[in-house]
This record gives structure tokens, sequence and C-alpha cells, in this order.
């Protein structure tokens, strides 16, 4: 996820890569939902609660870097990177998808886990095409995370993706 590096709304390859691994751990995936061609779940167990877990993976254009480097030195010269850390949201929260998921193949736990794709996040709100799709609809929680450099809990809601478009004349 980190080398392919793909901007909003056009993560094709990182879909790809996460729907093969869903499919390979034995969950239920589909693809393109909300009219969406990279969003996607993967869903595994039945019964309550329906736990959802959302991933991101896209990237911003201009921060490409090698991996490991710390100074600059871009993979491509103006090339698309992972600026905030999304490589690493999607990773770990399919890690905890799957982890629940064993715990529902072992017994130890009942219920369902819903990983969930979620592209467009630098700019496009893609969450918000799926939540006005009723994509969450029938959940008990949705759980996510972004890398930062505070370890916190947080909850309730946010606007922290306003999109405006101005016509100048």
């Amino acid at each position: 996820i980190w080398e392919y590096a793909e901007l909003s709304m056009l993560e094709y390859k990182s879909a790809a890569e996460y729907c093969a691994l869903l499919k390979e751990q034995g969950f239920a995936v589909e693809e393109g939902i909300c009219n969406v061609p990279t969003a996607f779940s993967g869903t595994y167990g039945s019964g309550k609660p329906v736990i959802g877990i959302l991933g991101e993976y896209d990237a911003l254009s201009g921060l490409s870097q090698t991996a490991g480097a710390t100074e600059h030195m871009p993979l491509t010269e103006n090339g698309n990177g992972q600026g905030c850390g999304h490589n690493l949201l999607g990773a770990g929260a399919l890690g905890a998808a799957i982890a629940i998921k064993e715990a529902i193949k072992s017994g130890e736990l009942n219920g369902t886990v819903i990983f969930y794709g979620c592209p467009g996040e630098e700019g496009c709100a893609g969450k918000t095409f799926m939540a006005r799709d009723g994509v969450f609809a029938g959940l008990d929680a949705a759980i996510t995370w972004h890398p930062g450099d505070t370890n916190e809990i947080m909850y309730g809601s946010s606007a922290a993706c306003l999109q405006v478009e101005y016509a100048f004349t």
C-alpha cells in the first residue's frame, strides 16, 4: 500500500490487494459499494454484535518517499506518498478485523465483523458516500483510528471535511 500510493478515489491496486486478502481470510467481500469502484466491505460471522472496522488507503500528491528513510528521498520525484499514514491505518484496521474474525472462528466471541474499505479520505470524504447509502446502518459500533503523536480515545462527531466550491466573476 505504501508503494502503490494512490490518490483519493483512485486506489484501484490498494482496494484489490485488500479484497484479495479478505477473501483469502474467509470474509464475504462486496466490491464497488455505494457506486464507488474502490469502496468495499468484507464480512465474517453472523448475529450480534455487529462491529465495523474502517480502513483508509489513499495517498497525497507530491509526498513520495522511500520507506525507512529519515531524510527526503522520494521513490518518484514529485510522486504520490503516504503523508499521514493511511497505509498504516488500512493495514492496522484490517489486522484488527482479522483478529476479531479469528476469535469468532474459535468460538471465543460471537457476532459479526465487517471491514470497510473507505476510499477518498484525502479531500473526497469517501465515508460520506457510504453513510449516505446506509452502508453503516445496522452496526452496533464502528471503530477507526489514525496515526498521530498522541494516544487518546475520542468520541462524538466531527466536521473535519467541509468542502465548498466558489465561483468568481
